[in-house]
């Protein structure tokens, strides 16, 4: 029997602002990244982005739960990530409060693990950092993933 499903464990990545998603593999993310990752997912608190100067990471976790947001000045985007189901959809929830997005607050992603970023004003003051931070959100959530998540 031929099988054409790809069953290699991924992340379901979705762009709050543009309702695009794409599909992560473990191997789009290098282990140096996830290495010097790890550290900002240790902890909830503040974090200095690594290699990025003037950029911080405010990190808040709770059971697999992560939310994250970049900022400088002010908040640049905020990223989640799910790895479990309870308290997935509050969290997808808080994503939406008090701004209006490409995706419904009522819709969830159906697959789990899941990341979504949402842009926040911050950008606008830092435009060239679009350039780094899909990157960043991937392997922030692969580096989150391997702390919480069974072995891949």
């Amino acid at each position: 029997m031929l099988d054409i499903v790809d069953r290699r464990p991924h992340i379901w990545h979705v762009n709050l602002q543009t309702n695009k998603s794409y599909r992560s593999h473990r191997t789009d993310v290098t282990d140096a990244a996830v290495d010097v990752l790890r550290p900002l997912v240790a902890a909830d608190g503040e974090f200095d982005v690594p290699n990025i100067p003037g950029r911080k990471l405010w990190v808040t976790r709770s059971g697999k739960l992560l939310l994250a947001t970049v900022q400088a000045e002010n908040p640049i985007c905020t990223i989640a990530v799910a790895a479990q189901t309870v308290g997935a959809d509050k969290l997808w929830q808080m994503l939406h409060e008090n701004i209006k997005l490409a995706t419904r607050a009522d819709y969830l992603p159906s697959e789990n693990p899941w990341s979504a970023v949402r842009t926040e004003v911050g950008l606008a003051d830092h435009p060239d950092d679009i350039e780094w931070l899909t990157d960043f959100e991937r392997c922030l959530a692969w580096t989150w993933l391997e702390r919480v998540g069974p072995k891949r």
